[in-house]
């Protein structure tokens, strides 16, 4: 019974080490490392050019109501190691409707919270009950957005950058 016991305390203290060893090897990988952001805001406006009509982003200096508003957040990483799994959180401003699928991020899983960033779903369903009683998956209006979350799949290597942005329509 002491041998099992002897045993079952050595394979403990392994495990132990092994996790704690682990931990310092992630943290040392990590350390090193700077997220730089910078977030700049855009008003795409339409422009006659050559008898056309186009849309032209100009940065933002004024916005009135209907005005669509791209925000874009540059990252790059200013450290001297990669960084794994990369998170980006932005707020939705107040003021402004998310306007929906316009998220986007190279090599980005993006999700979004109506909650103020404590839950996140890729698309936000509620649960309704009918009037039979019975419950319904119901989309969550895009006006219920508070924040969205771009988690970055891929390595950022040291000097390297990238970029992801929304759209929104100005109340």
């Amino acid at each position: 019974m002491k041998i099992l016991r002897s045993r079952y305390s050595l394979i403990v203290v392994f495990l132990v080490i092994s996790i704690f060893f682990w931990a310092v090897v992630a943290q040392a990988q990590q350390e090193g490392t700077k997220l730089d952001l910078k977030t700049t805001a855009e008003k795409e406006i339409k422009v006659k050019q050559g008898g056309q009509t186009i849309t032209k982003r100009i940065p933002l200096d004024k916005a009135s109501p209907g005005d669509v508003v791209i925000y874009t957040i540059t990252y790059s990483n200013v450290g001297k190691g990669p960084i794994l799994d990369a998170v980006i959180v932005d707020p939705i401003p107040k003021g402004v409707r998310y306007i929906a699928n316009t998220a986007e991020g190279k090599d980005a899983e993006i999700v979004y919270s109506t909650d103020n960033g404590l839950t996140w779903q890729t698309v936000p369903v509620e649960m309704l009950k009918k009037p039979d009683g019975s419950l319904e998956k119901k989309p969550v209006s895009v006006d219920r957005y508070t924040h969205i979350k771009w988690m970055i799949k891929k390595s950022v290597a040291a000097g390297q950058s990238g970029r992801v942005s929304f759209k929104v329509t100005v109340k």
